[in-house]
């Protein structure tokens, strides 16, 4: 089964999303079969989906697992020395995939179409990350 993610909210440093703190340290298993360890203190905002979308696309919810990785990810700019730009925030991207898929099998539809838009709006993050 899957391993729990345990947060505490966090004041968020606007007033645009809320912010979580990671309290225990948190693996996953990635798509190739290696792993990422994201370590208590982390803070992530889960799913940045803005706030106009959120009865479509909950910011919190059954895709907490894939949006922590994915911000994870990201936030270390994951294989990019490795890949290349591009080629590692696809992988981080696909990641997203790859997880919702694995706790929402049910609804692959909106799984992709949150990937999409990640693909869409994730190479400002990616770069904001740098």
């Amino acid at each position: 089964m899957f391993s729990k993610i345990v947060v505490v909210y966090r004041e968020a440093p606007t007033d645009k999303s809320d912010w979580w703190e990671l309290h225990e340290p948190f693996e996953e298993i990635l798509s190739d079969g290696s792993s990422v360890l994201v370590n208590a203190g982390y803070v992530t905002d889960f799913a940045s989906v803005p706030r106009w979308l959120w009865s479509l696309f909950p910011p919190i919810g059954k895709y907490n697992r894939a949006a922590l990785v994915h911000d994870y990810l990201y936030d270390l700019q994951y294989r990019q020395k490795e890949l290349g730009e591009k080629a590692a925030r696809k992988f981080a991207d696909d990641q997203f995939l790859y997880l919702a898929n694995k706790v929402n099998d049910e609804n692959k539809f909106t799984n992709y179409v949150m990937y999409l838009m990640v693909r869409l709006f994730g190479k400002y993050a990616w770069r904001k990350a740098k």
